[in-house]
């Protein structure tokens, strides 16, 4: 097992060539070492950064994508070498992705044939959903990730040239690493248990009102986990019900309005089963990187106690998979993470750990700016 100590020794050794899974591009030009930043990376703002940006050829924005990548080997930044230990420690997940494709929405004419209503599918950008979204508190982070892990399969699931030069220049401007996305993807896939998985499957599926309209993005998992009042159609309520206990008996639509209060009860252990493996996974793997992400509410009060895990367990993925608690078990685990406050010299090793991955953005955005001085296309003030 790879400690963190051993982490930061080794990607130090790694050479400065090592390039992520898949990638084609150019070897950057060669330049003298320089300082890094000329003039002060935050006294340029976003909307500047872009237009100059998008005003480049694309074989450009590829040649200063590579460069910026080398640079922030060469300074070995943090994240950089934390994600050179998920792609060490991961080498057998690296090749299991596929391509993310549109959630499937529940057949009405299998599980509700009685009553199977159609199923109209909003686009993400339809007003609809984007309301929806916001109503129930859904947010996305920006840009959206290229990489994400796919609960319902157990695999890492790319987007379309998920290591554009675009890409890479919005992930530089909002502090992530080249390929934090990916890396993110393969801790979570990590650190899931793959013991629910049939669950995660069934709750993978769109969200869709009683009228029939799926909101595209929204997933029965987001709307359950979203606190506020949602539409419970029987075709999906059914869809879970037959997918996972295989029960086409207990309940038949329509279901009786007496027998709908069983039904959800059912229905909501299985949810609490997996947002208690899932929301644990997803927050665990965004503390990784960054000291303030946003998460579930349950864990973004809570922030302490991640980077505590992680430090505890030297950010070590196999060692940190081995530590965390079945559902069953997760209210007794979650509360003895607290108590590794009491142990002061790894609580100030945590605030250590916290404080250079805030610094860790700036960081990074500033490589960009002071990448885009050197080729020219952003003059010194």
């Amino acid at each position: 097992m790879l400690r963190l100590a051993s982490v930061l020794v080794w990607a130090m050794t790694l050479p400065m060539s090592w390039s992520h899974p898949g990638s084609t591009e150019s070897a950057p030009r060669a330049v003298a070492p320089a300082s890094e930043v000329h003039g002060d990376p935050q006294d340029v703002d976003d909307e500047r950064l872009r237009k100059i940006w998008t005003a480049l050829p694309i074989e450009e924005r590829e040649e200063i994508s590579a460069w910026y990548r080398a640079e922030c080997d060469r300074r070995r930044t943090l994240a950089r070498q934390l994600e050179r230990h998920v792609f060490h420690s991961l080498r057998e997940a690296r090749g299991n992705w596929g391509q993310l494709q549109q959630a499937s929405v529940y057949d009405g004419a299998k599980h509700a044939p009685a009553q199977p209503i159609l199923r109209k599918m909003l686009p993400p950008e339809n007003p609809k959903v984007v309301a929806e979204r916001k109503r129930m508190g859904l947010t996305q982070v920006e840009p959206a990730p290229a990489w994400v892990y796919d609960w319902a399969t157990g695999m890492v699931l790319q987007r379309d040239k998920p290591f554009a030069p675009d890409h890479l220049f919005e992930l530089a401007l909002a502090g992530r690493a080249p390929e934090q996305d990916l890396a993110i993807a393969l801790i979570e896939q990590a650190l899931d248990l793959g013991t629910l998985r049939p669950i995660h499957k069934a709750f993978g599926h769109t969200y869709a009102s009683r009228t029939g309209t799926a909101y595209s993005g929204i997933s029965l998992y987001d709307a359950w986990g979203s606190g506020v009042k949602i539409e419970m159609p029987d075709i999906e309520c059914l869809g879970i019900l037959h997918d996972v206990e295989n029960d086409w008996r207990s309940f038949t639509a329509p279901v009786p309005g007496g027998q709908q209060a069983s039904l959800y009860k059912r229905i909501g252990k299985m949810f609490h089963s997996i947002r208690r493996e899932r929301g644990l996974a997803q927050a665990l793997a965004a503390s990784y990187f960054d000291a303030d992400p946003e998460l579930d509410p349950t864990y973004s009060s809570a922030t302490d106690r991640l980077q505590l895990f992680w430090t505890k367990h030297d950010s070590a993925l196999d060692e940190s998979r081995a530590a965390l608690p079945v559902s069953s078990e997760w209210d007794d685990w979650w509360e003895s993470l607290a108590l590794l406050q009491t142990d002061a010299d790894l609580a100030e090793l945590a605030a250590q750990r916290r404080m250079s991955l805030r610094a860790e953005g700036g960081r990074l955005r500033g490589i960009m700016v002071w990448v885009l001085r050197e080729w020219g296309a952003l003059k010194n003030r």
